[in-house]
């Protein structure tokens, strides 16, 4: 496969590991399980969200330093044919961290495909089993631990 894809799929017990820990120590322990992931690339399919995307991208900066893992972090929202201001909200909560792309697909499955070969092409330098391709919703307001969730389901032994 060219990515590690999670798009809200994973073993259940990991993410039970990730949700109740026994203690606050288990809980970090579990956080910081070595990982092949290098990178993280997420993708914000929208159209015409400009009232909660920043707080959308806000909430994925806030989960990855949450996470205490030091991959590199490239943000994607495809903007499908918004009449607002979707857009420039993005660009102005995205800075260096990423890009917003303005496209009339009209198909959130077409957005999302341009998202992720965005991602992967921004990641080539990095071998396709390191990367990590997620996506979330331009509505979604992310849980802190939303990365570390899915870091560790897409853990596989050394």
């Amino acid at each position: 496969m060219f990515a590690t894809i999670l798009c809200g799929t994973c073993d259940s017990s990991v993410v039970l590991q990730n949700i109740a820990p026994a203690s606050a120590l288990a809980y970090h322990q579990v956080r910081h399980a070595p990982s092949r992931i290098e990178a993280v690339g997420i993708v914000i399919p929208a159209r015409n969200q400009s009232d909660t995307i920043a707080r959308c991208i806000l909430s994925i900066f806030a989960a990855h330093n949450y996470s205490g893992w030091r991959n590199s972090l490239w943000i994607v929202v495809v903007a499908d044919a918004c009449t607002d201001t979707t857009a420039k909200v993005a660009r102005d909560a995205i800075g260096a961290f990423g890009e917003v792309l303005e496209v009339a697909a009209r198909s959130t499955k077409t957005a999302h495909q341009i998202g992720a070969s965005t991602v992967m092409e921004h990641f080539r330098h990095i071998p396709r089993h390191a990367l990590l391709l997620a996506s979330t919703e331009a509505g979604a307001e992310l849980c802190r631990d939303w990365i570390d969730i899915k870091l560790q389901c897409s853990h596989t032994p050394a």
